[in-house]
């Protein structure tokens, strides 16, 4: 007998975690990607209300074309589960570990500053921009994974991951759309050097090389200038998203 989740019959696993899995699923002639908790996870209360946020935020978002968009959920059942949109392909830590040409690095960055664009109009900040958040569509990267965010001006405790955090959010302090900018140059100047820039392993050694480490420049004279600033220690100084997208639109 199949397996479902509401009208969603759960076809091949995309991915799993500690706390959730990640399902292709099917409902009549619509198709999506079935994220559900675990049962454990379920019964944690905590774990369950950010689960309902994610699900709140990823189904309240205007449509854009680089940002999943939430097409069901159910967040009431023993195991609740949001469907999102199917983006066929991998994500972008497939490409992790090539150093790409110019062109592809900033198509790629230039689709991902435009969903992280799309959030911050909205008033969001996603705080966990990562090659494993963004899916490698057939039309240019599309933003997914929206557990983390929060409203901008937010405060609160440390989330994200360790090697992609920008140094105001591993402190603890207001995010704002810079931090999403810190991120995406993470992301551009690892993808164009094949090189990781602040993984050390345990995440308390990440954080501390985004805290005390400056960034070598990148070799790519049309990518250095713009990935210099979004790496910028004082989120002040980055562009903004749409900045990015902009500037790597002219480059792809």
């Amino acid at each position: 007998m199949d397996e479902r989740a509401g009208a969603w019959i759960l076809g091949r696993l995309i991915a799993a975690g500690e706390l959730g899995e990640v399902h292709h699923g099917q409902a009549g002639d619509r198709t999506g990607a079935v994220k559900r908790l675990h049962s454990h996870a379920a019964r944690d209360p905590a774990l369950r209300a950010l689960f309902t946020a994610e699900i709140a935020l990823t189904c309240a978002l205007p449509p854009h074309p680089h940002v999943v968009r939430g097409l069901d959920a159910d967040r009431d059942g023993p195991r609740p589960f949001l469907v999102s949109t199917y983006v066929p392909g991998d994500d972008l830590r497939r490409r992790v570990g090539t150093a790409w040409p110019t062109a592809v690095v900033a198509g790629l960055i230039a689709g991902a500053a435009a969903g992280a664009a799309h959030l911050h109009a909205q008033g969001w900040v996603h705080g966990d921009v990562v090659p494993g958040n963004l899916l490698d569509g057939p039309e240019g990267p599309v933003l997914c994974d929206l557990g983390v965010a929060r409203r901008v001006g937010d405060g609160g405790p440390t989330r994200g991951t360790a090697a992609y955090m920008a140094p105001e959010q591993i402190r603890g302090q207001v995010w704002t759309a810079a931090i999403d900018v810190f991120a995406l140059g993470v992301i551009a100047w690892e993808l164009s050097t094949g090189a990781r820039l602040y993984h050390r392993g345990p995440s308390y050694l990440s954080m501390a090389a985004v805290i005390e480490s400056t960034p070598p420049t990148l070799a790519d004279p049309a990518l250095a200038p713009l990935v210099a600033a979004m790496l910028a220690p004082a989120p002040d100084d980055r562009p903004t998203a749409v900045e990015v997208a902009a500037a790597c639109a002219l480059l792809a």
